[in-house]
């Protein structure tokens, strides 16, 4: 009796077992050390092979091969991998455009996962960066960023989704309208009151040059008076002594 696990066509070897043993040697080395077969209920015609460390590329079409001195037959099936990423890590970068951005990384998807924001009210967000590549693995890494702006406030979620599993990873993210640019209550106070504190340190700055001008006249008033007082000293004419005869 045989029986041979393939990949594609018989000749790429997944698992051999004949004769009564396995035989590793026959198998494709990306297969080695890597499958397991469970033959308790060989005599009733059912066997079971296990296939573990699954990576990407194990995905495709698959064949089981029976074969002994009164049957044959052979089935085939395909094989599909998936793989439910990490939990995200979200990010908050600070202050963009008008918003606030936020920032998400995760790894370890496969198929290629979709990746939406969304606002409080349900509405999609358009990303302000996405990228999604292949990791040394096969898998898929993903970095995605948005710019919050302040329509878009109080719960911010993003999803995560693989399609073959029809599974997702879902987060939400709450932000407060006083991390928005133009959202703070201060700021519009501040706004407010700016118009009256400006024609105050108008005020004070008038007063202060007014002083300061009126300082510099007294001042050269007072250095031409000491020099005309001065000036009048040396052009007196010495007096006249009688002369003695």
């Amino acid at each position: 009796m045989e029986i041979c696990w393939f990949q594609s066509h018989t000749l790429n070897v997944v698992h051999l077992y004949q004769e009564q043993q396995e035989l590793p040697g026959r198998q494709m080395q990306a297969f080695r050390n890597r499958t397991k077969l469970v033959k308790d209920d060989i005599a009733y015609g059912s066997v079971v092979l296990q296939l573990h460390s699954i990576v990407p590329s194990d995905k495709g079409i698959y064949g089981c091969r029976f074969h002994s001195d009164n049957f044959s037959g052979e089935a085939f099936w395909e094989l599909e991998v998936a793989a439910l990423g990490s939990d995200p890590h979200l990010f908050l970068e600070g202050f963009k455009e008008g918003g606030i951005q936020l920032r998400l990384r995760s790894s370890g998807w496969y198929p290629k996962p979709k990746v939406q924001w969304r606002d409080h009210q349900g509405q999609c967000l358009p990303p302000e960066f996405e990228a999604i590549v292949w990791d040394a693995q096969g898998l898929f890494s993903l970095e995605t960023s948005v710019v919050v702006r302040e329509g878009a406030l109080s719960n911010v979620s993003v999803s995560i989704q693989n399609l073959l599993l029809s599974q997702k990873k879902e987060f939400v993210v709450q932000i407060a309208d006083v991390f928005v640019p133009g959202a703070s209550p201060w700021k519009s106070a501040f706004v407010a009151t700016l118009p009256p504190l400006l024609l105050v340190l108008a005020a004070l700055a008038l007063g202060f040059l007014q002083k300061q001008r009126r300082s510099r006249e007294k001042l050269k008033k007072q250095a031409e008076k000491r020099q005309g007082e001065r000036g009048q000293g040396v052009l007196h004419p010495p007096p006249q002594v009688p002369a003695v005869i």
